[in-house]
């Protein structure tokens, strides 16, 4: 379903990157998480690790995963949390936190333990040997009567947004159950152009929202809307682009600026890029997780407001 037929309109979006350009605090921005959902009280949430397992490349594995559940006399709508190349860390946290509190179970994969990896370079070869993690994540919701299986969204940030771009595209019976998606600088020049990085339709009944930084430094700054223009009118009418001004790749990641060298990096060429923090965004965590918690809402999670 497009996101500008559902109760939260495009202009919200607007208002937010002109809070964003002008100073304004970013503390603000949690007056735009829907009143119409219920609030849960932290004391009102069902902490559990749990584990799964997922077939990748001829090999079963056990997914460790983080789950939180609102308590509620209905089933929940659910979101799949999904990390960067870095692995699990307090952008996971910090997103569940307003979503657990918004009434949405979440369920924060680490993809990496259970392949031995460490994070950073050590990585899979291909975001999509990490897409039956996916399929074992949406599995496993079904089995838990507490989520509504109708409504399960996922985020992810970085390798974890590319997984979001691709599940966009799938059509299997497995990603049958996820509508909703949001890719938190997903790395748009990549697409139709690295081998099986395919990003030629959205699938009838899913919505995805685009994240990205104007300083992201794996893209130019029109990549995101480029690859959005070419895609079929019906498709362009299921995704929104969220373009935030100042913002570097993993803008919300609340530590000290750092560098990291990617192979994937300027477009392809490679290099080390910065990771730039500023005062005001460290400051502003559970506001721009607000941000996100109204938007996956608004993608069709689910007319929660109705």
């Amino acid at each position: 379903m497009p996101i500008a037929n559902t109760w939260l309109t495009y202009q919200h979006f607007i208002e937010v990157i002109i809070m964003l350009r002008n100073g304004v605090a970013l503390l603000l921005m949690l007056a735009l998480v829907p009143m119409a959902v219920a609030q849960a009280r932290t004391g009102d949430i069902k902490y559990n690790l749990v584990t799964f397992t997922a077939d990748s490349n001829d090999e079963r594995l056990t997914i460790a995963a983080s789950l939180a559940v609102p308590k509620s006399d209905s089933a929940v709508p659910a979101v799949i949390v999904v990390h960067g190349s870095g692995g699990i860390d307090e952008r996971g946290s910090f997103y569940s936190q307003v979503l657990n509190q918004a009434g949405f179970a979440t369920l924060e994969l680490d993809m990496w333990a259970a392949r031995g990896l460490q994070g950073g370079l050590s990585r899979p070869n291909h975001v999509r040997d990490t897409l039956p993690d996916i399929y074992a994540a949406l599995d496993f919701l079904q089995q838990d009567e507490r989520i509504d299986h109708n409504k399960v969204g996922l985020i992810g940030f970085s390798w974890g947004g590319v997984v979001a771009m691709l599940m966009a595209t799938e059509d299997s019976p497995e990603a049958a159950g996820l509508s909703a998606l949001v890719a938190n600088y997903p790395i748009c020049w990549a697409y139709n152009k690295v081998p099986d990085y395919d990003f030629t339709e959205v699938v009838d009944g899913k919505s995805l929202l685009i994240v990205s930084g104007q300083q992201d430094l794996y893209d130019a700054p029109g990549d995101c809307d480029a690859l959005i223009q070419k895609l079929p009118q019906e498709d362009q009418q299921q995704i929104e682009l969220l373009s935030l001004p100042f913002a570097t790749h993993a803008f919300e990641l609340p530590r000290a600026s750092s560098e990291f060298y990617d192979p994937y990096a300027f477009r392809g060429a490679g290099g080390t890029f910065r990771f730039v923090i500023t005062r005001l965004l460290l400051g502003a965590q559970p506001a721009i997780a607000g941000i996100f918690s109204v938007n996956i809402c608004s993608s069709g999670l689910f007319a929660l407001a109705r």
